[in-house]
Parts: C-alpha cells; sequence; structure tokens
C-alpha cells in the first residue's frame, strides 16, 4: 500500500487512489493546519498503474527541491521529497508505490504499555479479526452491494461500514481507508457469468458426520477439503433443492431461520453463525485464489439465511440425492 512518511514527524499517510492535502477538512485526505496552505493544496493520484502529484494551489509545492509546474501532472519514484509551499517542516518522503486498496490503518492502542506498531491491515473480501481462531470482528465485502460490512460478534450486530469509519478490535483503534477509487475499479471485481458455470459438489458420508465440497467449473476442481461448515452448506442446499421441488418462486427458495438450523444442526445460535462465516471466507479466498470472484455463498436476510449458489449437486454416501439441474 503506498506511503508517504513525514520528515517532521514520521508520521505515515497512506495514498488513496485519489488523495488531496489542503486545510480544508471537509474536502481532503490530509489536513495540513498551516497559513501558507491553501484549502485544497495538491493531489496525489494513481494513474494507469502510477501514482502523480499535481499542483493547484497558489504557493506551489516542490518536488525534490524543485517547483513543480501548476496543474500538471508530475510522476512520482521512491524516496522522493514533496514539499508543500517549499516548508521544511511540511516535507514528506515517498515510502511506498504499491497500487491502491481498501484497508484498515491502525490509529492507536487502549493498552497504555502497548508499544508494538501496527501495520495497515490490506483487505481482501473476508477478514476475521484479530485472528480466525479468536475473532472478534468480521469484516467482508459484498460483491453484490459493492459495500463493506462488519459484525460485532459479541453484540451479534452487523453494519454497513463507511470510508473514515473507526473499527475497536484486540484494544486497538483502526480505521477503515476505502483506498481504491471506487468509480474506476472496485476492491473486488465481479464476473457476472461464474455462476453459471460454477457447481458446488457436496458428499455427505453415510452416517452425515462428514462432508466434502468441490467446486467445479470448465477450468477444473477446486477441492474444499473436509470441513464442519460444509455440513451446514449442504443442508441449506438441501432447503433449496426442496423449494425447487415444490415449486416455490426463486426468490423465496432456500430461505431458512437461524433458529431453525440450530435445530437441525445441533448447535448454538452462535456457533451456527461462526460456521456460517468459516463457510463464506473458505469459498471467496478459494475462489479468489483461482481468479474467480461471486457474491457471498450464503445470503443473510433479517434472521434467515440461505444458499446464494444456484448450481449444486448433494452426494450421500456416494449415491446422488439431490442435482439442481435436474430440478
Amino acid at each position: 500500500m503506498a506511503f508517504l512518511i513525514s520528515q517532521s514527524t514520521n508520521y505515515q499517510v497512506y495514498l488513496k487512489a485519489f488523495h488531496q492535502f489542503g486545510r480544508l477538512t471537509s474536502a481532503v485526505d490530509t489536513v495540513i493546519d498551516s497559513p501558507e496552505i491553501s484549502r485544497i493544496h495538491g493531489i496525489i493520484e494513481w494513474i494507469d498503474a502510477g501514482w502523480y502529484i499535481r499542483d493547484i494551489s497558489k504557493n506551489g509545492i516542490w518536488l525534490n527541491n524543485q517547483p513543480i509546474t501548476a496543474n500538471s501532472l508530475q510522476p512520482l519514484s521512491l524516496h522522493d521529497t514533496i514539499s508543500f509551499a517549499n516548508r521544511r517542516d511540511i516535507t514528506f518522503v515517498v515510502e511506498n508505490l504499491d497500487k491502491p486498496c481498501d484497508a484498515l490503518v491502525p490509529m492507536s492502542s487502549s493498552e497504555p504499555d502497548d508499544s508494538k506498531t501496527y501495520k495497515p491491515i490490506l483487505l481482501q473480501q473476508y477478514h476475521f479479526l484479530p485472528s480466525e481462531t479468536s475473532p472478534e470482528l468480521i469484516i467482508y465485502y459484498d460483491v453484490s452491494e459493492k459495500q463493506w460490512y462488519c459484525e460485532n460478534l459479541s453484540e451479534s450486530s452487523v453494519h454497513k461500514i463507511e470510508d473514515g469509519e473507526m473499527l475497536e478490535f484486540s484494544h486497538s483503534m483502526w480505521q477503515l481507508m476505502k483506498g481504491v477509487d471506487q468509480t474506476v475499479n472496485e476492491t473486488v471485481a465481479i464476473n457476472e457469468n461464474v455462476d453459471a458455470d460454477l457447481c458446488y459438489v457436496f458428499n455427505i458420508s453415510q452416517d452425515e458426520e462428514l462432508t466434502e465440497l468441490t467446486l467445479k467449473n470448465r477450468n477444473g476442481d477446486i477441492d474444499c477439503d473436509t470441513r464442519t461448515h460444509h455440513y451446514l452448506t449442504a443442508l441449506l442446499a438441501r432447503y433449496k433443492g426442496q423449494d425447487r421441488l415444490n415449486s416455490l418462486p426463486a426468490d423465496l427458495q432456500g430461505w431458512r431461520s437461524i433458529e431453525q438450523l440450530t435445530k437441525d444442526i445441533g448447535l448454538s445460535e452462535s456457533h451456527v453463525n461462526i460456521q456460517i462465516h468459516r463457510a463464506r471466507k473458505q469459498i471467496s479466498d478459494k475462489l479468489l485464489s483461482a481468479g474467480i470472484c461471486e457474491p457471498l455463498l450464503i445470503e443473510r436476510k433479517r434472521g434467515r439465511v440461505r444458499l446464494a449458489a444456484t448450481n449444486f449437486k448433494v452426494f450421500k454416501g456416494q449415491a446422488l440425492e439431490l442435482d439442481s439441474t435436474s430440478i
């Protein structure tokens, strides 16, 4: 992730794809509070796989001790120095020129003796924070809505999170920075035709103790191994298949309450909730590693869930139990 470092304070400035500097707090991404600085003084932006700086101020920007031409794009290189209004105390060094991305940027720790240095968390599609084994928050990106969501596991609450919003986990504060220019490129690109080609194949053991999942498409198989959460997903596939057989409208097929899931699986609501997230995360990670991006595997709406996939098969003890293409 691209960032600058202040020569005077060592403060790191992480760059958005279109990043504005200036005095006008309500309009800029990095505030520089000094009378020589214009309301919007300069812009650093990502164009055609490179970073550029542009001066739109009255008092100028100096790049490597040389004033740059106003309103013209100047390419940036590693270790360049950028001085606003030719002030030595408002000088930054270019430390990283990676492409922009959405990230959680560390702000502070609530632990008084915490001297650890935190790095930004570069966001993919799904994150258990601070760790997958002991999650406090779950952050995920819904490619259908083009929106980040956060679920607080202790409060069982889900809400949209926006650029600049603060989140707390593991006694530390983090800020969501939507570094990607949403008008040009989404955080995660979606292939609208993937679902028609991708088939979810569940293989449940005869005693229903073990469930394997394989994803099949024209390019081959993606092995998702044997996981506890695959049984929950297979159960959602069964629900959807039953509703198709009963000729329910497509928008009603497969929806079941969390309460019913807890009864059918024999797990607590909190455990079912974690399994839903583990299933979503594993599949999104597997697909992204194969260059495929789909909407979330399991849909949720007001205490109900359903399988989002439309193409699936369920085997039990190697015998075909359900094939969505033949219903």
